[in-house]
């Protein structure tokens, strides 16, 4: 798996090039905008794996942020590169104290994209991205007690290799600016073969083999093109 995400990493740099032997270079768009992130866990489980299972985003965190990209437009292709940030936090209060749990995701990747100009205002793209995303996750608890009070944090990252596969539609409002009503992404995860230590349900660490799992990872965003 490691070496296939590699190969397609590859194939996706070497069609960005091929986007630069176009011509016809302009200046760049940015986009700026909300980003949903319909995300697995840290370690993946892949349950279900199955796309059209009804329990396929159900079993998915929704993590929230912001979704940011740099075009240079080509004629009708482009280069883009793309950021993303998204933060789950969840609180929980129990008899002796709480606890607060954070995950975090954050994507860098870039590639080709194709842009469907016409004369309408509705401009409809698609691309193809590949890069890195880094997985954080930290738990941190504070317990009350008579003697005193005990706090505890734990945290563990992830960096793998990614990738972004999808599009959207552009409304243009003027000749500057541009309304992305929808954007969505299919942005799986290349997790490597690797051992990661886990916070467990009973409180204690444990030790999880990473073997080259896929995390399979939607993405939505909307906001404004300039």
């Amino acid at each position: 798996m490691r070496r296939f995400s590699a190969l397609l990493l590859l194939l996706i740099l070497s069609s960005a090039v091929s986007a630069f032997a176009q011509g016809g270079e302009g200046k760049p768009h940015f986009f700026v905008g909300y980003s949903n992130l319909q995300a697995e866990g840290l370690p993946n489980k892949n349950d279900p794996d199955n796309l059209i299972s009804p329990d396929f985003i159900d079993r998915r965190t929704t993590l929230h942020g912001f979704n940011g990209e740099v075009m240079y437009p080509f004629n009708t292709f482009g280069l883009t590169g793309d950021f993303s940030w998204n933060r789950n936090k969840q609180s929980s209060a129990f008899t002796t104290g709480t606890q607060d749990t954070k995950t975090d995701i954050m994507y860098l990747v870039g590639g080709p994209s194709f842009h469907f100009l016409n004369s309408a205002r509705v401009e409809p793209f698609a691309r193809l991205m590949g890069g890195a995303a880094r997985t954080n996750f930290e738990i941190s608890s504070q317990r009350n007690f008579t003697s005193g009070t005990v706090r505890s944090e734990f945290d563990t990252h992830s960096i793998d290799l990614a990738m972004m596969v999808g599009g959207g539609v552009d409304v243009r409002v003027n000749d500057r600016f541009k309304v992305r009503i929808l954007q969505i992404d299919y942005a799986p995860i290349f997790l490597g073969d690797r051992a990661i230590r886990v916070l467990g349900n009973a409180g204690a660490l444990q030790t999880v083999e990473l073997e080259g799992q896929r995390q399979d990872q939607f993405r939505f965003s909307f906001g404004v093109t300039f």
